[in-house]
């Protein structure tokens, strides 16, 4: 989930704003989440808010741009303008892919360019497989890839970071490495066909990985003064819960792993939790008592 959050208004109200851009819109099909194998991105959200009709859940389309607490409550800030104001709050604003910027990759991202071997490693098995790594060392990359293809190559797009022992190795795997830099994918529509460097050659291959790394959509976590990692992920003990209470995250924004069926598990442990927490807050007196 991206740019996402869920607001509480209490036990019986819930406010969802979402802007629609999640980070698997263009998947071409969800894996590693049981029975929904292969759905559609869109299609899940479509089934999610339908099953979602049923109860007290209301939707707004639009992006929150700011959050700020105030006392007991926070006031949620929309793109519009418009304030909505919760009780507590489920932060799945995700994370951003940096997409490197070269002719093609944009086009093909989520259909025959991806991020994630063990999102859509499997569909891409015994292809020919290239990674693209230019920011990263990407010999563990490549390495992990020929467990998927006997055919990988590894284009560094003019960075020469391997050292002779990692050649040696990826030599051995059969590996292939292009440190020209790249002029653009060859593609058609959707379908990757190769990759033409810039003296010319032109390598085969039909589906390609990065490993280019990604920005966490942080923005509200820094306004509200969410603890975080060094690569900017929300730090939250089990149930979800930041160190500033009432403020709870799930998804790609989290520690957890990037996997669709793990942002679900998040939100349900968050939203028993922001449950629990608000039925303590409105029976204070007897919380009092109950063990006594």
């Amino acid at each position: 989930m991206s740019a996402a959050m869920v607001l509480s208004r209490s036990r019986r109200s819930v406010l969802v704003l979402d802007e629609g851009r999640q980070r698997n819109r263009r998947s071409q099909g969800l894996h590693n989440f049981l029975t929904r194998d292969g759905i559609l991105p869109l299609d899940f959200l479509a089934l999610a808010h339908e099953e979602l009709s049923r109860y007290p859940v209301s939707f707004v389309k639009s992006r929150a741009v700011k959050a700020t607490k105030d006392y007991k409550r926070f006031v949620i800030t929309d793109d519009s303008g418009k304030d909505h104001v919760a009780k507590r709050i489920l932060l799945a604003t995700g994370v951003t892919d940096n997409i490197p910027s070269i002719p093609g990759m944009e086009e093909l991202w989520g259909c025959a360019v991806f991020h994630c071997p063990f999102c859509d490693g499997f569909e891409c098995k015994e292809t020919h497989v290239g990674l693209y790594s230019h920011r990263h060392n990407g010999f563990g990359m490549a390495i992990a890839l020929s467990h998927l293809s006997k055919k990988v190559s590894l284009f560094t797009d003019g960075a020469f970071y391997l050292k002779p022992a990692q050649k040696e190795q990826l030599s051995k795997k059969g590996i292939e490495v292009y440190t020209r830099k790249i002029a653009r994918l060859i593609h058609t529509s959707e379908t990757l066909q190769g990759v033409e460097l810039t003296d010319g050659r032109k390598i085969s291959c039909t589906s390609m990985f990065t490993n280019h790394g990604l920005q966490v959509n942080r923005t509200l976590l820094d306004q509200l003064g969410c603890r975080s990692t060094k690569k900017g992920a929300a730090i939250t003990n089990r149930r979800q819960q930041t160190n500033i209470p009432g403020v709870y995250v799930a998804g790609d924004a989290s520690i957890d792993m990037h996997f669709v069926v793990v942002a679900s598990a998040e939100g349900v442990k968050a939203a028993v939790a922001i449950h629990n927490d608000l039925i303590q807050e409105e029976n204070q007196e007897a919380m009092k008592v109950k063990d006594q």
